[in-house]
């Protein structure tokens, strides 16, 4: 008989018991990507933790993203100032 599928606060739950480091740095290094982009590494490693812990692989996922878009704008962005594609 299968199991029942969590909600997402059983699943942030279980996270939260199993691996709270990650999901606080998850979230928190995510935010603060937004104005520090090369903390998106952070965000993008704490959020591929949680994809491998919790049930719904999507809520890891986007953490992830963002920090990880975050960062890479933000190389992007240095290596076109560089190569001066941009002006600064």
């Amino acid at each position: 008989m299968p199991e029942p599928t969590r909600t997402l606060m059983e699943d942030v739950e279980i996270a939260s018991q199993q691996h709270m480091v990650h999901l606080w740095l998850a979230i928190i290094s995510a935010v603060v990507s937004l104005l520090l982009p090369f903390v998106g590494i952070v965000a993008a490693y704490s959020g591929y933790r949680l994809m491998t812990v919790m049930h719904r692989r999507w809520f890891g996922l986007v953490f992830a993203g963002i920090g990880l878009a975050s960062f890479s704008l933000s190389m992007l962005t240095i290596a076109l100032l560089q190569l001066g594609y941009i002006g600064g």
